[in-house]
């Protein structure tokens, strides 16, 4: 296990690289980032080539994979395009969430000054199941489920719900911190490796402890 002050490689093998990352890194190289760091080139040191499978916004933590061959790469993104990849997420929201409740509000294609918003008109299909876990004063812990992958989708869903992150720079109030209050902790795939369905969970973040306990 391979680990350094922005990521965790959780597991390696001749196919594949599972990383936890951190929030606030970015997964690949930012526009005029001039060689900024990202994950992809911090594993790039260790693992030479490798290739870009999926993404998750710069402020969101956790579990992200990448393929080491092309093959693999066509067998990941073959699953991800079909629906195959089941990830869930973990939310520290603002109010006491009430209940469980699949969310099908459709989301525009294109941001307005970064942010999407609910669009009937145009809008492209969305859903996403929370599940209420746990809540202290005025915060709710809750799990995410995505049957659809829109850019900002559990953000925008949350908003609309009344009950946006805690912490989102864009959907709730305006912070210079960009990190959000949001985990991929679960991540599970047919490895191209072993053509076995692998399934990888990790703790909460610390990022997410200490909002959740503050």
């Amino acid at each position: 296990m391979t680990s350094n002050p922005f990521f965790e490689t959780v597991y390696e093998d001749n196919a594949i690289v599972v990383a936890n990352k951190d929030h606030g890194l970015a997964v690949i190289e930012e526009r005029n980032s001039n060689g900024g760091t990202c994950l992809k080139n911090e594993l790039r040191k260790i693992y030479g080539d490798i290739y870009t499978v999926h993404r998750l916004d710069k402020g969101t933590g956790g579990l992200v994979v990448f393929a080491k061959n092309k093959q693999s790469h066509r067998e990941l993104n073959a699953q991800f395009s079909s629906g195959l990849v089941y990830k869930r997420y973990c939310c520290l929201t603002s109010g006491i969430f009430p209940a469980a409740v699949t969310c099908m509000l459709p989301l525009s294609g294109r941001p307005q000054k970064g942010r999407y918003k609910v669009n009937f008109k145009s809008g492209k299909k969305a859903i996403t199941s929370f599940y209420p876990v746990s809540y202290k004063k005025d915060k709710s812990l809750v799990e995410a489920e995505m049957y659809s992958g829109r850019t900002h989708q559990i953000r925008v869903h949350l908003k609309s719900l009344g009950h946006p992150l805690l912490q989102d720079f864009l959907y709730n109030q305006k912070t210079e911190d960009r990190r959000l209050t949001l985990f991929c902790y679960n991540l599970s795939f047919v490895n191209p490796y072993n053509h076995m369905r692998d399934i990888f969970s990790v703790p909460l973040s610390d990022f997410m402890q200490y909002h959740y306990k503050i």
